[in-house]
Formats: structure tokens, sequence, C-alpha cells
């Protein structure tokens, strides 16, 4: 009974949404004695990507027997405890439960008339555990933006910024300028930070990294990871790094976009001396998963791939890495459908003039959350656009999946994680 009061707190606090600012964490971190202090983190911020870079951090941070390695990443599907892991692990439900419990006192003590979010309360759990736990490092990744973001309280090893695209504009501003500058808010004095942002998103990062003397490492200027070749169980990559040359690293992850993550990852590791020799770094990313980024998956005879994409730029590499793979199985002129379910906050005009004119088929669906576009509105939207496409509305997301598999041998699965991880559990359960 106690563990479902938790829960049901820590739900409860999905109602006071998104509120930017650092003030509660502060609050937060001094009633709970600092546990972020004596940690080592490496901060993560970007549009895309973060969590494939944050896999790749863990794999290639536990190539050293000596290494513990925390990881904090979101959203997670495998429930709270998921959201941090200690080499790889979940937390455990006894010490999930008893940590709640302390950050829920300290909330009560708190509070006050500014109360602490679902995120920044995860946020606290997940320093307390790797405290207690006495990580050697901890991967970190923003929730939203980076400069009011609750992760931003830590001092980090190294930064990153994956890339800048158009996402939560409503929280971060209406341009790429605005959104780079708060993502840059992660960068701190002296820590180098790594990013593959382009153009003006680029500029912004560059002239923070030089006001607070930070050491900046451009992917594609100063390191770049390189495709070898592309296999049907993913890729081959050669680095080209800071001081070193590292050939024949292959990752099971596919994508050109995957490819630009690693040499983020892998540049970040270099820039603190952490880079594992080129032996047990061909290892540890041979051990990199990413769940529901560019999944492929054997569902009642029939090829699903699953892609969390939940924004243009995200959606354009999903559709390029799958018509790339088809291309590999020698199936590049199949007709495949194109299953779509959107949050309401997304571009979704331009999520569906980017997925829908290569598709044959497009079954429109909604995952189950508050925040989801209502199918029957996606589904008008694809008709007005494109008013000769096959457009089905699905009740569920396991009805959809249901109904792809008698339209044809593959699928595309994607408009956002929430969809992807309900058709994955469709699949495995």
């Amino acid at each position: 009974m106690a563990e479902e009061s938790i829960e049901a707190w820590l739900k409860g606090r999905q109602r006071f949404g998104v509120r930017p600012g650092l003030e509660r964490m502060q609050k937060l971190l001094e009633e709970l004695h600092h546990p972020e202090q004596g940690l080592q983190f490496l901060h993560i911020a970007g549009t895309n990507g973060k969590g494939s870079v944050a896999a790749m951090l863990t794999s290639l941070l536990m190539a050293n027997p000596t290494h513990l390695v925390g990881t904090f990443t979101s959203p997670s599907f495998d429930g709270y405890r998921g959201r941090f892991t200690l080499q790889k692990q979940p937390v455990d439900e006894k010490n999930f439960f008893r940590l709640a419990q302390r950050v829920r006192t300290a909330c009560e003590r708190v509070d006050g008339d500014d109360p602490l979010t679902e995120f920044e309360v995860l946020t606290g759990m997940a320093l307390l555990y790797f405290a207690e736990q006495q990580v050697s490092h901890v991967v970190w990744e923003t929730g939203l933006g980076g400069r009011y973001d609750s992760t931003n309280v830590v001092k980090p090893l190294v930064t990153c910024i994956t890339n800048v695209g158009m996402d939560h504009v409503e929280i971060l501003g209406p341009t790429l300028r605005h959104i780079a500058y708060d993502k840059a808010g992660i960068i701190k004095s002296n820590v180098p930070i790594v990013t593959a942002a382009q153009d003006v998103a680029y500029r912004v990062i560059e002239a923070i990294a030089q006001q607070q003397t930070a050491p900046l490492i451009r992917v594609g200027r100063d390191v770049a990871a390189i495709l070898e070749k592309m296999e049907l169980l993913g890729q081959r990559l050669f680095y080209r790094g800071l001081h070193c040359d590292i050939g024949g690293i292959f990752l099971p992850l596919h994508g050109a976009h995957q490819v630009e993550n690693a040499a983020v990852a892998l540049a970040m590791l270099e820039s603190i001396g952490l880079l594992p020799d080129a032996h047990a770094l061909r290892e540890a990313m041979s051990r990199v998963s990413w769940p529901m980024r560019f999944e492929v998956l054997q569902w009642q005879n029939r090829t699903f791939i699953l892609d969390g994409a939940h924004n243009p730029e995200g959606a354009a590499a999903s559709l390029k890495t799958m018509l790339a793979w088809l291309a590999r199985c020698g199936r590049e002129n199949v007709e495949w459908t194109l299953v779509l379910g959107i949050l309401s906050d997304k571009e979704i005009d331009r999520m569906i003039d980017i997925l829908v004119p290569d598709a044959a088929n497009v079954i429109v669906t909604a995952p189950q959350t508050s925040r989801a576009f209502a199918k029957e509105h996606l589904a008008d939207k694809i008709r007005e656009r494109y008013p000769s496409k096959s457009v089905e509305v699905a009740i569920s997301i396991p009805a959809a999946m249901q109904r792809a598999v008698n339209l044809g041998e593959f699928a595309l699965v994607c408009g956002s994680l929430y969809t992807v991880h309900e058709a994955r559990h469709a699949i495995f359960n």
C-alpha cells in the first residue's frame, strides 16, 4: 500500500507540468545535503540523439572494469525505475521506493508555493542513488533544453549538444537561435563541449563556449566518424579523433545520424582522457543497445521498424535510414505501410510532408497520453494534404499493428516514443 501511495504521489506531480528554472532543484539539493557534489558527470543536451549518445557513453565507460556507471535518461518506458540505471540495470524496487520516500519528505519542506515537478523529483532521486552507490561516472541526459533544465545543477567533466532543431518552441523559443541559446546553457567554464550542431545554432554555441573559455570540439571539423560499411544488423565506422584514428568499429544501430552520434560520444570521452583502447572500444560499441530507435522486429511474419522519431529532423532521418536499409535488403521498390501517432505539441504538418508521400498505406492512431494529437484530426490533415493517399484510422496502436500485418511485408511505426513504446509492447506481449 505504501508503495502504491509513493507511485501515486509521483504521478500526481505531473499536474505541475514543465516549469523551467533551477531554484526548486537547488532548494531540494540543499535539503538532501547536495548528493551531486563529488560525482563526475557527462552532460548531454540536443534535439535528437541524446539517448543514443547516452547509450554509447554507458557502454564505452563500462569497458573499464574499474568504472561503476550511472545513467539518467528521459523518458523511460520501463516505468520510473528505468530512468536511472547502474551498469545498465534499473534501480531495484526497494531502493526506488526508499529514495522516493526520502525525496517526498524533502519536498514537504521545500515545496511551498512552487512545488517540484515530476521530472525534478526523479532528478533528485537519481542523484541520491548515484551518490549512495558511489558511482565513478554519471551519464546525464537533459530533459528539455538545457539552461533551465533540472539536470543543469551539476559541474560536469564534459558536455555535448548533439544537434539543434525546432522542438519545444513554446518553451525554448521560436527560432533556432533561441533554442540553441537555451541548450548552450549547459556549457561550463573550462569544461570541454562537443557538438554536431550546424549553421546559426553552431555559431550560438561557439559564442557561448568562447565566453565560458570552454574548449569547443566540432564534429566534422575537429573529429569525425565515417561510414566504412553498411550491414544488415548495423554499420561499421572509422573514427578520426583528436589524437587517434580507429577503424572497424561495429555499431548495431542504423542510420547516418547514428554515425554522427558516435562521433559525439567518442569525442566526449577522448577530450577527457577516458577513451578505451581500440580493442575495448570496438567491443563496447558492438554492445550498444537503444530500443525504439530504428529497431527492426519480426512479428506475425512481417517486418516492423520502430523509430521514436518525433520531430521533422528525426522523421527525415528515420525515412532516409529505412529506405537505405530496404535497399541493402534488396527491397528498395517494396511497398510499405506507415503507422503514425504524433503528440499535439509537434510540427505535425512538416512531419506529414516528410513521412506520408513515400508510404503505400497510412494507418493513423494515437498513443495513450493526454498529449496525443487526435487520430481523427491527424487523418483529416493527411487526407487534405494528400487526397489520393490511402488513410485508415485505428482505434488503438495494437489495432493499427494488426491492420499493418494485413497490408504488407514492411511497416514503419513512428511519430512519437509513446507510439513506438505501445507498438513494442503489442509485439512482445
